[in-house]
């Protein structure tokens, strides 16, 4: 637990250390639609009690996702919405902190909107999506879990700080894993997730 925690440390002050140093792009053309980036987010999840009930499994783990987005449609919008929509896809590594179970997976169904002002470096988003999964969390979730595979479920708000010519976000997510009644049990687990994220 000590080691991963350690680690987690480290990488995130590796993450906000490496600032981009390559020269400014204009508003219009760092969000113009086709524009791609790839990032990654480091974070740690905690199950809750969702839906409520007895003996629920209580699971904590460290989680990494390396991603990709592409802007679908440029900046957009007058008002308080104005922003760019991006397709967002990820891979999922979660590894639970006591028996050091693992998954593993791939969400490629995702988007993520990003408020943008050409006035502020941030910038909040939200994101939604959906993927699936190779797991052995049934091993220690047997009462939630019924198979090793398993679809997954993201949404998700952050805030978004942009440098020179990457990024760095803090981000909310509330992560559901269960079979889709393909075998039982599938009463799923829900987490929360704290997660710290770069693009570059």
């Amino acid at each position: 637990m000590k080691i991963i925690l350690r680690s987690v440390l480290i990488l995130a002050v590796l993450l906000f250390l490496n600032l981009s140093t390559a020269g400014a792009e204009t508003f219009s053309e760092r969000f113009k639609k086709g524009e791609s980036d790839f990032g990654a987010e480091l974070g740690w999840g905690w199950t809750m009690d969702l839906p409520p009930g007895r003996d629920r499994t209580d699971l904590s783990f460290l989680f990494f996702s390396p991603n990709w987005q592409k802007n679908l449609t440029g900046m957009m919008g007058k008002s308080w919405y104005q922003g760019a929509l991006f397709y967002h896809l990820e891979g999922d590594i979660a590894i639970e902190n006591r028996e050091d179970k693992y998954l593993v997976g791939i969400s490629p169904l995702m988007v993520q909107y990003k408020f943008l002002s050409p006035k502020r470096r941030w910038a909040p988003n939200i994101l939604a999506g959906a993927g699936f999964s190779m797991t052995n969390w049934k091993d220690v979730a047997d009462r939630e879990l019924g198979s090793e595979f398993q679809f997954l479920l993201h949404l998700g708000a952050g805030l978004e700080y942009f440098t020179k010519k990457g990024a760095y976000s803090f981000n909310y997510r509330l992560f559901h894993v269960s079979n889709a009644g393909l075998q039982r049990p599938n009463i799923g687990l829900n987490a929360h997730m704290l997660n710290l994220g770069m693009r570059f």
